[in-house]
């Protein structure tokens, strides 16, 4: 993993991770680390470092670099789920100097009245407000699909509304 070059910097929405070498596509950036907790225990649901890890889980801020990763509507990185443990992998090589960032919807069952955010994100493609996956473009959807971009929770029948 890449976690040793990874460092929190000044972004275009306020502190960011940055990489300081090129990280080849496919890669394990780096693992979130915060604790798990069952969505009725969540010491602040309104943390902005709060990962789903499954239907009910999250994890929380760790404390470290990870709780600084940023999203994108046009992401260099995704969010695979092993358990209650998640890592961020590379789309693609991403230079050294860049932000590192995924796309929050994409581990996201929240509602707009739950959970939602203002995106600053400057891509192309910003969809202004952020929040469950449901609310994604089903173009979107199904590009994340192909690629694997969304965590296998996320595409349990139940979950999605799409």
């Amino acid at each position: 993993m890449y976690k040793q070059f990874l460092k929190v910097g000044p972004s275009r929405t306020g502190q960011g991770v940055f990489t300081s070498i090129k990280i080849p596509a496919r890669s394990p950036v780096i693992e979130v680390t915060g604790e798990v907790h069952p969505e009725h225990t969540l010491p602040d649901p309104n943390h902005p470092a709060l990962l789903q890890v499954g239907p009910n889980y999250f994890i929380g801020p760790s404390g470290d670099v990870d709780d600084y990763i940023n999203h994108s509507c046009d992401p260099n990185c995704k969010v695979h789920i092993a358990g209650q443990r998640a890592f961020l992998y590379s789309l693609y090589d991403i230079p050294a100097g860049s932000e590192i960032t995924f796309d929050y919807s994409t581990s996201s069952t929240d509602t707009l009245d739950k959970w939602k955010m203002d995106c600053h994100c400057g891509k192309f493609n910003c969809r202004k407000v952020i929040s469950g996956l449901q609310y994604v473009d089903p173009t979107i959807v199904e590009d994340y699909k192909k690629r694997g971009i969304i965590p296998m929770f996320m595409l349990i029948p139940i979950f999605q509304k799409l």
